[in-house]
């Protein structure tokens, strides 16, 4: 049975997971305006001078700035893609599409927080725990909801 409690709880999953979207867009927006402070941070993991890399193998120096660049792009499109599923989610509140963005936004956060870690890469690891803490809250306040619901016959 559909109540307001149940209307509101969907809405307000869904605006949060929105707001989450809009998040993931800023913070690879952020990766992108800040990637060679990124790239120090990788390298200050491995133990070399950037710039000394930079100048001695510009090929592979310009493939990591690619690599930057493109993670930066990958978390732009996955925020795109929570923003269009949670307006999806409010607009018709069915099961699959709540599905799809729970799947997505949970291995999207996770991988990105685990990859992060293991660069100790603290500047982006921080604001995805964050991502990642407000993405789960969003997916839990309507989850009694899409659990209890039934599949449509056809």
């Amino acid at each position: 049975m559909i109540t307001i409690r149940t209307i509101e709880n969907i809405k307000l999953g869904a605006l949060i997971t929105k707001i989450n979207g809009i998040y993931a867009i800023l913070l690879g927006i952020a990766y992108i305006a800040f990637f060679e402070m990124m790239i120090q941070e990788v390298f200050k993991t491995i133990g070399d001078s950037w710039g000394f890399f930079d100048r001695y193998n510009p090929i592979i120096g310009f493939l990591i700035h690619k690599q930057v660049i493109l993670i930066g792009l990958l978390v732009i499109a996955m925020g795109i893609c929570i923003v269009y599923l949670s307006s999806d989610i409010s607009r018709r509140k069915e099961k699959m599409p709540w599905i799809v963005l729970f799947v997505i936004g949970i291995t999207f956060w996770s991988s990105f927080l685990t990859i992060e870690i293991f660069n100790k890469n603290w500047y982006v690891a921080i604001p995805a725990t964050i991502g990642w803490v407000s993405f789960i809250v969003g997916m839990l306040i309507p989850i009694k909801y899409y659990i209890e619901k039934p599949d449509a016959v056809y």
